[in-house]
Order: C-alpha cells, then structure tokens, then sequence
C-alpha cells in the first residue's frame, strides 16, 4: 500500500494546529462572554470604548461588531471546528488502519 506516514502525521498535527489557532483568534463559540480569544477581547475592549459609562448606550458600530461575533459563534464556530477535528480524526484513523494492515500482512510472511 502506498502512503505517506510523515506526510500525514503532518496533515493531522496542521489541522490540529489549525483548530487551536482557530479557537486562539476566534473563540470556540461556547462561551457567553468570551474573553480568551482575541476576538473576544476586541469586542469587550470596543465594548468599553464604545459604551456610555453614565447611560450604558452603546455606539451603533458596536451593533455590527456583536453581530459578527455572534455570527461567528453560533453559524460558524463549531461547523468549522467540528470539522477541523473530523478531518484530523479521520487521517489520523486511516494512518492507524494502514499500520496495522501493513503489520499483519508483515505477520503473515514471518
């Protein structure tokens, strides 16, 4: 069977990575008030900035940066994250698979 065993070991540790980087700048989309990522960061600095402190109005551009959030958090967050880990899983259990198959088929010739 031809495959690549550090080519895909590669692949899963890069979608892995690409998952932790994910959640580092995004948020995984769990949390109410996210203060984590850096976008939840941003949006609860831009909160202060952007709110009356006296009245607790809020700036209009506010709205549209608490929209993308919750965009981000409830459409696309756990879609993309989801499957992030799903490919991951699946290389990583197809590696596994072709190992184990190479081995008894190895067995078989001892």
């Amino acid at each position: 069977m031809l495959y690549d065993k550090t080519q895909m070991t590669h692949l899963v540790d890069t979608l892995r990575q690409y998952h932790r980087d994910l959640v580092a700048v995004a948020g995984d989309g769990q949390s109410v008030v996210d203060t984590s990522s850096d976008l939840g960061q941003a949006v609860e600095k831009l909160k202060q900035a952007w709110s009356d402190p006296n009245s607790g109005a809020e700036n209009g551009a506010l709205e549209a940066v608490m929209t993308a959030k919750s965009h981000w958090d409830s459409r696309y967050a756990g879609k993309c994250l989801t499957t992030l880990d799903a490919v991951a899983t699946a290389v990583e259990n197809a590696l596994q698979n072709a190992l184990a198959a190479d081995a008894k088929v190895g067995q078989s010739f001892s």
